[in-house]
């Protein structure tokens, strides 16, 4: 029951993905998200006169915030409230589980397919830096470094959870 559980809850997490996504880059088309674009693409935008670095910076500062909270909230209501985890251990190795599917997507949807895959990232006038980014090999291996990274993550945000399931 807990693995099926799981299984609902990831493809909840890449639902809330993708509104996140939609969130940054609707009605902007991909300068919205210019941020996740190497320096170089950032420059040359701003020189361009599709955007400022001061719009750059808030867009930054939005999207990582709301980012942070997604993460830390919608796997917390999932373990605390959904699942009733109260065990240390538990937190953990949900939040792992939860944290690396919503990377997976991110990884393989966001990331592979969407932008690197397709046309609707590339920004006119700036086709000569495509190679800095929109390249399959660029974030070929992003998931992989992500798996051991993602422990001492779990570790701690499982015993943030942990300390809020004490509580409540």
């Amino acid at each position: 029951m807990m693995i099926a559980k799981l299984i609902i809850e990831v493809l909840i997490m890449w639902i809330l993905y993708a509104i996140y996504m939609a969130i940054l880059v609707h009605g902007k088309g991909p300068v919205g998200g210019i941020f996740f674009y190497p320096m170089a693409m950032q420059d040359r935008v701003v020189e361009l006169g599709l955007t400022t670095k001061d719009k750059i910076k808030r867009g930054k500062t939005f999207a990582f915030v709301l980012l942070f909270v997604w993460m830390f909230v919608a796997p917390m209501i999932m373990i605390l409230i959904v699942n009733r985890t109260r065990s240390y251990l538990g937190c953990c190795i949900q939040f792992y589980i939860l944290f690396l599917g919503a990377e997976f997507f991110d990884w393989l949807v966001i990331d592979t397919i969407w932008v690197a895959m397709s046309d609707w990232w590339l920004i006119p006038g700036t086709e000569d830096l495509n190679d800095t980014w929109h390249n399959v090999n660029v974030k070929k291996w992003k998931f992989v470094k992500l798996i051991p990274f993602s422990v001492p993550v779990a570790a701690i945000v499982g015993g943030i959870y942990f300390l809020i399931g004490k509580i409540f």
